[in-house]
């Protein structure tokens, strides 16, 4: 029994150990050049996509022409026509638009893979080898998937959150770690597995998620406060809050692994 409790109490002090050495490192800002790395090269790709999204909606049918200069007329009318103009030239091009627009989407991905593959080599101190089929197909599509399902997910989930009662609040919490922890797993374990035991690599995740859990929480409640106080100050404060988030989100996200690689 004596032993049973020193196992345990040994195994539950390792745990504890590594979450305030990872947290340590988060908060002294030793993960925040790895962390504004990543928030900057997403923005790239954030951006990429929308000029993607942009030329592939002038495929859709509804969208004529006539409609968006009827539309662009209405909000700007001093400034119409020059406006459709500029938007003319861009959609007679719209198919050498959409191929470049398609290659500069996919360069941006990639760099974020191998960007991403170089920062967990730094912080787990071992090369972490890919095979270049992997990494130029398969890692820029998950890594991009993640990133939009992280994004959209919490925003959506949170945003559903405000009309729930509040014993549901807590049930859709959980319902947040289950949809989002294979997720997460999985990418962890595309580069780790060679490096950290899947425990370790399961434990890394559920810290991520419970961190991202509550930064959305957090803020959450400073945007609705911040907006009820002043809509035009919400407003122009949500873009540096959403640079604030990402950061703080990949930097637990690197956390994470000094947890894993701490406990291995």
């Amino acid at each position: 029994m004596d032993r049973r409790w020193n196992t345990t109490f040994a195994n539950f002090r390792k745990r504890a150990f590594a979450l305030i050495f990872s947290l340590k490192k988060i908060i002294t800002g030793n993960l925040g050049h790895y962390s504004s790395a990543m928030t900057y090269r997403f923005l790239m790709v954030f951006s990429s996509l929308i000029v993607l999204l942009g030329f592939l909606s002038s495929f859709l049918p509804f969208l004529s022409p006539d409609r968006v200069f009827e539309l662009i007329n209405q909000i700007l009318p001093k400034y119409a026509s020059s406006v459709f103009e500029k938007l003319q030239s861009v959609y007679k091009h719209r198919n050498l638009g959409t191929i470049l627009s398609v290659l500069i989407s996919y360069f941006f991905v990639v760099s974020y893979a191998k960007m991403f593959a170089k920062l967990l080599s730094d912080i787990v101190e071992t090369q972490i080898k890919l095979r270049e089929v992997f990494l130029w197909v398969f890692i820029p599509i998950y890594l991009l998937f993640f990133s939009i399902s992280i994004l959209v997910g919490s925003a959506f989930l949170s945003f559903i959150q405000t009309f729930l009662p509040e014993w549901l609040s807590v049930l859709l919490f959980i319902v947040k770690i289950v949809i989002f922890l294979p997720i997460v797993y999985f990418l962890y374990w595309f580069f780790l597995k060679d490096l950290i035991k899947p425990l370790y690599i399961l434990e890394a995740s559920v810290y991520f998620l419970l961190a991202l859990n509550i930064i959305n929480f957090l803020f959450y409640k400073f945007v609705v406060k911040l907006v009820s106080l002043n809509p035009l100050y919400g407003l122009l404060g949500s873009l540096l809050l959403f640079l604030i988030w990402l950061e703080l989100v990949f930097s637990f996200l690197l956390g994470a692994v000094l947890y894993a690689k701490r406990l291995n």
